[in-house]
């Protein structure tokens, strides 16, 4: 992220030194040279941007066990369903082991299941 802010407060500074330039000049070449800077910032604050949210996701799901949740508190057949109705394969969701565990729950049901 650190380096994502640098990379961000160059291209500004270039962006700026730029426009000034096509101040002076008035040309269509200096114009196509800010423009390609203001291209460069905008995708580098959208890229700084996405850094930030992982980072925080990754913080706030040091604090969730997603895996044991979906264990233990779903009912494998609303998960199998749900895979099934929105063509997700279930090796996304369950590994090897779980697939043997829910066996029954997959072999049982199809994608129009309610609960």
């Amino acid at each position: 992220i650190d380096a994502k802010k640098d990379q961000l407060a160059d291209a500004r500074r270039d962006l700026k030194s730029a426009k000034a330039d096509a101040k002076v000049m008035k040309d269509a070449k200096t114009k196509k040279v800010v423009e390609s800077k203001k291209k460069a910032v905008q995708r580098l604050e959208e890229q700084l941007m996405k850094l930030e949210v992982q980072a925080t996701d990754r913080e706030e799901n040091k604090q969730i066990a997603l895996g044991t949740s979906k264990l233990n508190y779903l009912d494998p057949r609303i998960t199998v369903a749900w895979c099934k109705k929105w063509g997700v394969p279930i090796e996304k969701i369950y590994n090897k082991t779980q697939r043997e565990k829910f066996a029954w729950a997959i072999d049982m049901t199809d994608e129009d299941y309610e609960f």
